[in-house]
């Protein structure tokens, strides 16, 4: 599956995520996490579906591409 490209007046073109469906925005939550997360194959996803899928799977959801959570959600955050 393919991410497809909305547009949003407010933020421009928006991804869609592959866990939830639903449209990516930027920026951050209360607690400093980003509200999306890039994976090292270049998918995109809500950070929160991301650690949840992650509890289960050690996979992208889209490509099947192993990852590690620690590096590839939290390693962007700490740098």
């Amino acid at each position: 599956m393919q991410n497809k490209m909305w547009y949003n007046k407010k933020w421009g073109k928006d991804k869609i995520c592959g866990i939830t469906f639903s449209r990516l925005r930027p920026g951050e939550n209360y607690y400093g996490l980003p509200y999306t997360s890039q994976l090292s194959c270049g998918h995109c996803f809500y950070t929160k579906a991301l650690i949840e899928w992650a509890k289960k799977n050690m996979t992208c959801p889209l490509c099947r591409k192993n990852f590690n959570v620690l590096e590839d959600i939290f390693g962007k955050i700490i740098k």
